[in-house]
C-alpha cells in the first residue's frame, strides 16, 4: 500500500468577499489538519496563497505544490472546498481530472465530499466548478463597475498616494499635498520646461541627494517592504521615473481611472487604453502644476528633444518647421565652439532637391528675430492693451473671413462631386437592373464610389461644423495677453519661454528680387492667437476701434 503524504492547500482573496472567520486561511488549515488526523493521513506540507485570485493559477504556493508533486514529496491534495482550489472550471478540470490522475495524486474536497479515490465521475465536481467560475466572473464585473462608479465620483482608488501627495487621514480616497515631495515634483516640471533633459535631470537630482519616489515611500513606510533591495539606491533616479511624473495628470488636480485594462478574464496582461476612454475627473484635490505649465511641458515632450554633450536640449526643439514640406528643421551644433550654428530642412538634408529645398537660417538670426518679435508684442500689450486687443480682434476677423472663404470654396467642390457620385451610382444601378452590366461588374465598381460618397459626406459635415463653430477669440486673447506681458524686457530666450509662448515657427525659403536682394519670410505662431503677421481688416477705422473697445469692456477684459 502506497504511503499517503498530503499537501494541505488553502487560498483566500478579495474575490471571495467577506468570508468571515469560517473562510480565513488559519481556519482552513485548522479544519484540514483535523480532517487528516481523523482519517489517518500524514501531512507533508501546508501551501497557502493569501491574496491571490482563484482564476489565476500562477499562484506562488500553488506552483510550489505542483513542484512537490513532481518531486514525489506529496501524493494527496486536500482543500476545504473546490472554490479554494480555483474558480476557473476548465483549468480546474484539467488539474483534478487529468494531471492528478496522471501523477497518481488523490484529490479531496471536504465540503463537497469529493474524493478522487472514489472516482471523479461525480456530477457535483463539474457543476461546482462551473458555478465557481461563474461566481468569479460575476464578482469581477461587479468589482469593475464599482471601481468605475467611485472613479466617476472623484475618489482616488490607488493603493498608495502618488509621489507628492499623501492620503487624507479622514478620507483614504482623497489626496492632500505632501510638501517635501511636492516641491520635488514642481522642480521636475520646471526643469523640463526650461530645457533640461532627462539624463541631466537625473544627475541633478542625484547630486542634490533627492530620494527617488520608491525610497521616499520606504522612508515614510519602513515596514511595508521587508526586502532590502528597495533601499539599495535611494538617490538613483531614472528617466522612466521622471517621464511617469510628467505624464501623471494627478498633478493637475485630476483623478484618472482606466488607463490600462487586462486583455481578458483569464489573460491578466495589462494593455494600454486610448485616452478618450479614460475616466477623468477634475478638481478632486489641490494641483501641483498649472494647466499652462503642463501644456508647456507636454509641447516640449512631443518634440524630439536630443541632449547635446553638455546635457542641454536645444531650446527651439520641435518648434521650427519647413514652410513647404512641413517637416522639422534640423539644428547644427559646433562642438568646438560649443554653440548652435543654424537650421535646415530635415527632408532636404536627407533626400535632396527632389523633395524640398534647404530653408536654411542661422541660429543667431532666428533667435534674435523671435526675441525681438516677443519683445515688440509684449511691449505693445503692456503699453496700449486696449489698442493691441483691437488689433488682434481685427486680424482674427480677417483670418476668420479668409477661412470662411476657403471653407465655402471647398464646400462647393464637395457638393459638386457628391452630385456627380449620385448620378454615377444611379446610372450603375440602372445598368445593372437592365442587364447592361453584370452583377459582378456592379459589385466591383459600386463600393468604391459608395466609399467616396461616405467620405465626402463626412467632410461636408465637418465643414458645416467649422462654419457655425462658436468664436472663442476673446477668451484666447485674454490668455495670450497674460502670457506675453511677462516678456517685455526678455534678454535671453530659453526652452521654457519658447514652449510657453509659441506654437510653431515656420521658415520659408529665401527669395531674391530683381535687384539681387535676398529676403526670407518667418511666420511665428503664438499660442491662442496664431500668426500675427496678418494685416488688420481694411475697415480698421477709429469707429471700428471704439466699437471693439466697448465690446471688450462689456466682456470684462482688462484694457489697462
Amino acid at each position: 500500500m502506497v504511503n499517503e503524504i498530503a499537501g494541505i492547500y488553502s487560498r483566500l482573496s478579495q474575490d471571495d468577499g467577506n468570508t468571515g472567520e469560517s473562510g480565513s486561511i488559519q481556519t482552513q488549515k485548522t479544519l484540514l489538519t483535523q480532517y487528516c488526523k481523523e482519517h489517518g493521513i500524514t501531512i507533508g506540507d501546508y501551501y497557502c496563497d493569501d491574496g491571490w485570485s482563484g482564476t489565476n493559477f500562477e499562484r506562488p504556493d500553488f506552483k510550489r505544490m505542483l513542484d512537490d508533486i513532481e518531486a514525489g514529496k506529496i501524493n494527496v491534495v486536500i482543500v476545504k472546498d473546490l472554490s479554494r482550489f480555483g474558480r476557473e472550471y476548465a483549468q480546474m478540470g484539467m488539474y483534478i481530472e487529468h494531471y492528478f490522475e496522471e501523477k497518481g495524486v488523490r484529490f479531496i474536497s471536504v465540503a463537497e465530499n469529493i474524493d478522487s479515490a472514489q472516482g471523479t465521475d461525480n456530477l457535483v465536481l463539474p457543476f461546482t466548478n462551473v458555478i465557481n467560475s461563474f461566481y468569479a466572473r460575476q464578482s469581477s464585473s461587479k468589482t469593475k463597475a464599482a471601481h468605475a462608479a467611485r472613479a466617476k465620483a472623484g475618489m482616488y482608488l490607488g493603493n498608495h498616494a502618488p509621489f507628492g501627495y499623501i492620503k487624507d487621514p479622514a478620507d483614504r480616497h482623497h489626496l492632500i499635498v505632501d510638501p517635501p515631495a511636492a516641491d520635488v515634483v514642481k522642480d521636475i516640471f520646471r526643469m523640463f520646461a526650461e530645457g533640461i533633459g532627462y539624463v541631466r535631470m537625473t544627475k541633478i537630482l542625484r547630486e542634490r541627494n533627492i530620494l527617488n519616489p520608491q525610497a521616499y515611500f520606504n522612508q515614510n513606510n519602513p515596514d511595508y517592504y521587508k526586502n532590502s533591495d528597495y533601499w539599495r539606491e535611494p538617490f538613483d533616479w531614472h528617466a522612466t521615473s521622471i517621464r511617469a511624473i510628467l505624464n501623471n495628470r494627478v498633478y493637475l488636480g485630476q483623478v484618472v481611472f482606466g488607463r490600462t485594462k487586462t486583455k481578458g478574464f483569464f489573460d491578466k496582461t495589462r494593455v494600454a487604453v486610448p485616452e478618450e476612454d479614460w475616466i477623468i475627473v477634475e478638481g478632486t484635490h489641490e494641483p501641483l502644476v498649472s494647466q499652462e505649465l503642463w501644456d508647456t511641458v507636454h509641447q516640449a515632450m512631443k518634440a524630439r528633444r536630443r541632449e547635446n554633450r553638455s546635457g542641454e536640449v536645444q531650446p527651439f526643439a520641435g518648434l521650427v518647421k519647413c514652410a513647404d514640406c512641413g517637416s522639422a528643421l534640423n539644428v547644427s551644433y559646433d562642438y568646438k565652439r560649443k554653440k548652435y550654428t543654424g537650421f535646415s530642412c530635415w527632408v532636404y538634408k536627407n533626400y535632396g532637391k527632389q523633395r524640398c529645398t534647404s530653408h536654411a537660417i542661422g541660429w543667431v538670426a532666428l533667435n534674435e528675430l523671435v526675441k525681438n518679435d516677443i519683445r515688440r508684442n509684449a511691449r505693445a500689450a503692456m503699453v496700449a492693451p486696449g489698442e493691441y486687443m483691437c488689433m488682434l480682434l481685427s486680424m482674427s476677423e480677417q483670418k476668420q473671413q479668409n477661412d470662411l472663404e476657403r471653407i465655402k470654396r471647398t464646400l462647393t467642390q464637395v457638393d459638386k462631386r457628391l452630385a456627380e457620385l449620385t448620378k454615377i451610382l444611379n446610372k450603375l444601378y440602372e445598368d445593372a437592373a437592365l442587364g447592361k452590366i453584370s452583377e459582378e461588374r456592379y459589385q466591383a465598381m459600386a463600393p468604391t464610389y459608395e466609399q467616396e460618397e461616405r467620405t465626402l459626406s463626412e467632410t461636408r459635415t465637418q465643414l458645416e461644423r467649422e462654419i457655425f463653430q462658436s468664436n472663442e477669440a476673446h477668451d484666447n486673447f485674454e490668455k495670450y495677453l497674460t502670457l506675453i506681458r511677462k516678456y517685455t524686457d526678455v534678454e535671453e530666450l530659453n526652452a521654457y519661454i519658447l514652449n510657453e509662448l509659441i506654437e510653431k515657427i515656420v521658415v520659408h525659403e529665401k527669395v531674391v528680387d530683381e535687384d539681387g536682394n535676398k529676403s526670407q519670410q518667418i511666420d511665428i505662431y503664438y499660442k491662442y492667437v496664431g500668426n500675427l503677421n496678418l494685416k488688420p481688416r481694411v475697415d480698421y477705422t477709429k469707429e471700428y476701434r471704439e466699437q471693439k473697445m466697448q465690446e471688450l469692456v462689456q466682456l470684462g477684459i482688462p484694457l489697462e
